[in-house]
């Protein structure tokens, strides 16, 4: 049964975020994931904090995203 990883990223300094995406990448891969949503256009309809950057990656087992 797969497993999910959902996280909300706030981009503080831009070339620090683009080296760790690089490197999560590579992660990710090796223990079988893949991104199902990796950013992209979000719109706050109504109240609520401002928007962040959401992630989410898909592990073929709660096993292979806990060994990540």
């Amino acid at each position: 049964m797969p497993a999910y990883v959902i996280s909300e990223v706030e981009t503080r300094d831009a070339a620090a975020f683009e080296a760790y995406r690089t490197l999560a990448a590579k992660t990710i891969e090796r223990y079988g994931g893949r991104y199902i949503v990796r950013g992209g256009a979000a719109e706050l309809v109504e109240g609520g904090p401002p928007l962040k950057t959401i992630v989410i990656v898909e592990f073929p087992t709660m096993a292979r995203a806990r060994e990540w």
